[in-house]
């Protein structure tokens, strides 16, 4: 079966790794047509079982082929030129809390939706990380529960997939 491994943190604030690298693990790790997207932390690969990451040193979230093909048909916004798109990657539940979060703020500069246990979020170009929102995500108790990727990440990745 077909998996996307998404890690958190990966070449943004400290934690360096080449994705050769990454690719020789997730194969010493005995994982099959292994493949990296991007510099995020995006690997594609084929496991006959359940896969088991612990042998990376960062938070990883893993979804089926199928789940990441939802992922973005499920995606609730229009593309808009001024804005860009995010998808949180995490557990069922996180989603359910990021929209509390997001619903207690009354911002009319972006927009929050759960979709299928996936939250989505809309906001202004080059104002990600300076929301209100934005800085509840980095919140340090909220650090091991999710990773976000533009939904353009997510269409590169399904192209690969």
């Amino acid at each position: 079966m077909r998996y996307c491994a998404f890690l958190r943190g990966i070449n943004v604030g400290g934690t360096k790794l080449k994705m050769a690298d990454l690719k020789k693990e997730f194969e010493a790790a005995g994982f099959t047509d292994v493949i990296t997207v991007l510099a995020t932390g995006n690997v594609i690969f084929s496991s006959a079982t359940l896969p088991d990451l612990s042998f990376l040193s960062v938070q990883s979230f893993i979804k089926t082929e199928q789940q990441v093909r939802e992922i973005v048909q499920n995606n609730p916004f229009q593309p808009e030129e001024d804005y860009h798109f995010y998808v949180f990657v995490a557990e069922k539940t996180f989603a359910q809390i990021a929209q509390s979060e997001f619903n207690l703020l009354n911002t009319s500069a972006e927009e929050g939706l759960v979709r299928a246990d996936t939250f989505y979020w809309k906001v202004p170009k080059g104002m990600t990380l300076t929301t209100a929102f934005g800085k509840i995500l980095g919140k340090k108790v909220y650090k091991d529960l999710f990773t976000s990727r533009n939904i353009n990440t997510l269409e590169r990745i399904i192209k690969k997939l």
